[in-house]
């Protein structure tokens, strides 16, 4: 009896077998591969949406915050002794670097177009170990550090074809053009020395000067900062943010997620789409294997008549075709994982996605990965067991017969 039992569950995993070595090669190849296309689906949706999320993300802590930042005490318009505050930050545990910047909200004007945008005096050669404009240069040159009659213009100051916000911009600034700049009725004339275009709005926003032009322009300012900007070792924001609080209790210590704002609703509407399409990805990925094993198993009803004739159980053989479409889903995981990580994930690093706000890569965590593998399989599953009940439960003779 032991044996016999033990000889019926072998079973099962026989038929399934004899039916992946005899069947038709070029069948079971393009099964595989309609699987694999189903799971690449499921994740290239998330990836895509993840890359878009984090590429924001990114954006404003490589443009804007940084990971970390330090603001004046409300009420204080400025951090004072900036260089003081800035040593004792450089020396907190997986500080990689700060900068400091002090921001006037400055009108500048260009012959007869003008417009009121925030200039950052700067340290340029601190800002550029913290962000990541010099890279972002459209046009022209970054500021050098003792460049007093320099500006940097973001590409919606500066305008001109392209830019989104051209309708309330310079209307087409360039690299050499004079643009007199004017604070409280004080005007200081620069040269821009170059367009910058980061595809963040807010950053492109923006106009730089360095410290040195802004400190001939405003002696006050002088050892002052209205932001401070820490750059972190990768994973430790929360650490470091901890630590950098208690560093002076006179000024008030954000992580980058404060300054998120609109990309704060962005993201969750990206999140919520995310979720939306995944599950369209599950019911596409389900009807898909469904149909591709349905027609599998119809091409089979002589085949399976034929077992139940000679003694088979239905459950044996529904069990088989269980084991089947797990067999499929299985390689096809893994042609689809090999096609998404030695394939699209590279050729998307190289060539990213270009939208309006960043550049966006496919990005997916371990988590998310395996939740679809778990999604695949338990669609593949489901999709070989109900038609296996179905045909199963015909009559004897029909299977035989075909009909």
């Amino acid at each position: 009896m032991v044996n016999y039992m033990k000889n019926e569950f072998k079973l099962p995993f026989y038929l399934a077998f004899q039916s992946i070595r005899r069947g038709r090669k070029w069948t079971l190849f393009l099964t595989i591969f309609l699987m694999a296309v189903a799971f690449i689906n499921l994740v290239f949706i998330s990836a895509l949406f993840n890359g878009v999320v984090e590429g924001s993300n990114q954006q404003i802590k490589n443009t804007m915050t940084g990971n970390v930042y330090m603001a004046p005490k409300e009420g204080q318009t400025s951090i004072l002794n900036r260089e003081k505050l800035l040593g004792k930050v450089r020396n907190v545990d997986n500080v990689q670097a700060a900068t400091s910047s002090f921001q006037i909200p400055a009108q500048i004007k260009k012959d007869a177009r003008s417009g009121s945008w925030p200039v950052l005096g700067i340290k340029p050669e601190e800002y550029s170990d913290v962000f990541t404009i010099p890279k972002h240069m459209l046009a022209g040159n970054y500021l050098s550090l003792n460049d007093s009659n320099g500006i940097i213009l973001g590409r919606q100051i500066a305008g001109g074809e392209g830019a989104e916000l051209n309708s309330t911009s310079l209307k087409g600034a360039k690299v050499g053009d004079k643009v007199i700049i004017n604070y409280s009725g004080i005007e200081k004339t620069l040269t821009v020395r170059g367009i910058f275009y980061t595809k963040f709005t807010q950053t492109d926003s923006t106009a730089f000067i360095t410290d040195k032009a802004l400190q001939e322009m405003l002696p006050q300012t002088k050892g002052q900062a209205t932001m401070i900007n820490i750059k972190t070792l990768d994973k430790n924001e929360q650490k470091v943010y901890t630590d950098v609080k208690s560093v002076d209790p006179n000024v008030d210590t954000f992580l980058w997620t404060e300054a998120a704002g609109l990309m704060k609703s962005v993201s969750s509407s990206f999140t919520s789409i995310n979720v939306l399409m995944t599950f369209v990805g599950t019911v596409i990925a389900a009807v898909t294997v469904f149909i591709v094993i349905y027609v599998d198993i119809i091409n089979r009803r002589r085949q399976i008549g034929i077992l139940r004739a000679i003694g088979i159980r239905p459950y044996i053989i529904v069990l088989n075709y269980v084991l089947l479409a797990a067999v499929y889903a299985t390689l096809g995981v893994l042609l689809g994982s090999a096609i998404f990580y030695f394939a699209l994930v590279p050729y998307f690093q190289a060539h990213p996605f270009s939208l309006p706000i960043t550049d966006a890569v496919l990005t997916i965590s371990t988590t998310e990965y395996f939740t679809r593998v778990e999604i695949i399989s338990w669609v593949a599953i489901i999709s070989g067991l109900i038609p296996a009940l179905i045909v199963t439960k015909t009559k004897m003779i029909d299977a035989i017969l075909g009909r």
